[in-house]
């Protein structure tokens, strides 16, 4: 099995299967460490939290198409995010500087600002909100669903429900 050189069937030195098994070792301890829940979600009670959604140019009436009670899930890891308890739009809005150099706030055309607030199980911690043990935190984006519409948005703000 290991010849006079140190090779394993002639092809392969011991020291290297030795560095092999520790990169495979290491490439196995940080994928369990990436894609594991975090141990602190589970420490303790949830609670019932709300979060509210923010979107900005949103085509407008888009914030229609979302209904009260939709279920709220993100879409890359499936995270459910409870349900949709109250829905407000507003124009969406820009800053342009004028003919005399001063900015100024300008209404963006057929767009509008949508805030989403789900009502969901949680734990807010000093760290940020754990969901589902996944951490958010407020400024996370990414794309939501509320039902049937889909929206890319950020947490603006999480609070524990009245």
């Amino acid at each position: 099995m290991i010849d006079k050189n140190g090779k394993i069937f002639g092809k392969i030195n011991i020291i290297d299967l030795l560095i092999i098994l520790i990169i495979i070792a290491a490439a196995v301890f940080f994928a369990t460490k990436a894609f594991t829940p975090a141990q602190e979600a589970s420490e303790s009670e949830t609670t019932t939290l709300r979060v509210v959604f923010c979107s900005n140019k949103v085509p407008s009436g888009i914030a229609e198409s979302i209904e009260i009670g939709s279920p709220a899930f993100e879409d890359t890891t499936d995270v459910p995010f409870g349900k949709v308890v109250s829905v407000e739009s507003a124009p969406a809005y820009t800053y342009m500087v004028d003919d005399e150099g001063n900015q100024v706030k300008t209404e963006v055309a057929y767009t509008d600002e949508v805030y989403v607030t789900v009502e969901l199980e949680g734990k807010l911690t000093d760290k940020g909100l754990y969901v589902d043990g996944r951490l958010y935190g407020v400024g996370a984006s990414f794309t939501m669903h509320f039902g049937k519409t889909s929206l890319y948005a950020y947490v603006s703000g999480v609070s524990e429900a009245e």
